[in-house]
């Protein structure tokens, strides 16, 4: 598997397929996909993607650090679940955050996805909370190592 930068209108068609299938397509557009300092990764499998994640310089409105990034849209294909892509694209998208400065990446877990990111160093942030038309999520954050 290789990990590559990708366009944001490159992680649409997975992220519609996977996360918001029952949703309009437009729907997997997300606002700040172009803002500067955002970057998209796709994983890819003999050249074919099969999964991808963005990361975007997003502050949260409940937490205080200064320096953050917010992960979203990490999805694989079907078939490839539990194959280690959503881990290796977390990863690399860490690695390069953490090379920024960022001094905490937070989330917007669906309950589905919390134990993939506490497996991965993640914290739940106070208590579960409800997405309309998506489902109930936990905020999620990690602190980078290098600052603790």
């Amino acid at each position: 598997m290789e990990i590559k930068q990708i366009k944001a209108k490159d992680t649409q068609d997975i992220r519609h397929r996977v996360l918001r299938p029952e949703q309009p397509e437009s729907n997997a557009i997300y606002p700040n996909d172009d803002l500067e300092g955002t970057f998209h990764l796709g994983a890819f499998e003999k050249d074919i993607l099969v999964g991808v994640a963005s990361f975007y310089p997003e502050k949260s409105a409940i937490i205080m650090a200064p320096a953050q990034y917010r992960i979203r849209g990490v999805a694989a294909e079907r078939g490839m679940r539990l194959k280690g892509v959503g881990s290796a694209l977390l990863a690399t998208g860490e690695t390069e955050i953490w090379k920024r400065g960022a001094e905490i990446i937070w989330c917007n877990a669906r309950i589905v996805a919390v134990g993939f990111y506490e497996k991965h160093g993640y914290r739940r942030v106070g208590k579960s909370f409800v997405i309309p038309g998506i489902g109930e999520h936990y905020l999620m954050t990690k602190v980078n190592p290098l600052e603790s």
